[in-house]
């Protein structure tokens, strides 16, 4: 039966050099020219190497191939600046198995602050990993089903509608005027569940067609036409200011589709009127498009949600809404493009709405 004893460490070098070697992770030391000079236990268990062979070798022959170079940037770094960064990477086990590994690179620096080399703590977080994998693929399943539930919850509302005027109009005498009125509700109808698919079709999408690239001027352009006809006699005052740009071969529908709808919850946040303005600023890397309404504005609860799928603020909305579908597809298209969209507000004090996308690579 082991004993314990209680006793004070002496804080010797074999005390140091036995807590290393017992770590329960690989702990690695290099000297100034990363040539590896401690090779703990854990490190011998993990590579199946053994501390006779590692040591004096390179510290970056443990790393694969491919992320040789950046492993050895962060290790000079550290020896360098003294920078602490973490590494992670792919690894095959003894046994064959896969395995997620990051490491922890820090200096070794003296008594005196002198660094003589890097250390690398190893560990293992293939478990980790798998379980946030699990976990994401659980809460996307739960996502996948409230989203498709509210489709069909409106879809079923839209279709009901027109059902139920056309089973009108067919048990009445006919009626011209009353027969128009049913097959304009059912035109309406329609368009709002074209529009509603039509979100959808470019949310799936991939990424951005190389035949479906415009110039960003135009593309604004366009948004200003088309926000000017749904303004209408609202009482809304559109401003656009926007600088002189450069040719800026962006993605047009999917960015299109993405200004058009904060436009549209910017008018329907301003049911009594107020102002709109559209502004767009070169900000390298990226163009940052700026959509500005005087509505009621969000408090910090709603700003929370606001890009959730089918979660809406607003009620009696228009024929031509899909209720909270429209700032959830915008904001998945930002990221779909490698951007961002941000929104500040408070209530009583409107919204800002910025969505930054980075620029091409090359202009013209």
């Amino acid at each position: 039966m082991m004993t314990t004893t209680r006793s004070t460490p002496d804080h010797t070098e074999a005390y140091y050099r036995d807590l290393c070697e017992h770590l329960g992770v690989a702990l690695i030391a290099t000297d100034v020219d990363l040539n590896i000079r401690t090779f703990n236990a854990a490190a011998v268990r993990m590579f199946g190497a053994s501390r006779e062979r590692m040591i004096g070798a390179k510290a970056i022959t443990i790393i694969p191939p491919e992320r040789q170079e950046s492993a050895e940037r962060m290790m000079r770094r550290a020896i360098d600046t003294g920078e602490t960064d973490d590494l992670e990477f792919d690894h095959r086990s003894v046994a064959g198995l896969r395995q997620e590994l990051i490491a922890t690179v820090a200096p070794v620096t003296t008594e005196t602050g002198v660094c003589v080399g890097a250390s690398i703590c190893i560990r293992d977080i293939t478990r980790r990993i798998a379980l946030q994998t699990q976990l994401l693929e659980s809460r996307k399943m739960a996502s996948l089903g409230q989203m498709a539930g509210a489709i069909a919850h409106h879809f079923n509302n839209i279709l009901g509608g027109v059902v139920t005027g056309i089973d009108y109009a067919a048990a009445s005498d006919y009626d011209p005027a009353l027969t128009k009125r049913v097959l304009d509700q059912a035109n309406r109808a329609i368009m709002r569940a074209t529009a509603m698919v039509n979100g959808l079709l470019a949310f799936a999408e991939d990424g951005p067609r190389p035949d479906d690239l415009s110039d960003l001027t135009e593309v604004l352009n366009e948004l200003a036409h088309e926000t000017e006809a749904m303004i209408g006699t609202s009482g809304i005052v559109f401003e656009m200011n926007v600088e002189t740009l450069p040719i800026l071969a962006v993605p047009r529908v999917q960015l299109s589709t993405v200004l058009r709808n904060i436009v549209q919850n910017a008018i329907e946040a301003m049911p009594k009127g107020g102002t709109l303005t559209i502004s767009a600023v070169l900000n390298e890397p990226t163009i940052d498009i700026t959509i500005r309404d005087t509505g009621k504005g969000l408090d910090e609860a709603d700003q929370a949600r606001i890009f959730e799928p089918f979660w809406t603020t607003k009620h009696g909305l228009g024929e031509g809404s899909v209720a909270g579908l429209g700032l959830a597809i915008a904001h998945g298209l930002v990221h779909v493009l490698g951007g961002s969209v941000t929104v500040s507000s408070a209530p009583d004090r409107g919204s800002t709405f910025t969505v930054s996308i980075p620029l091409p690579k090359t202009t013209p």
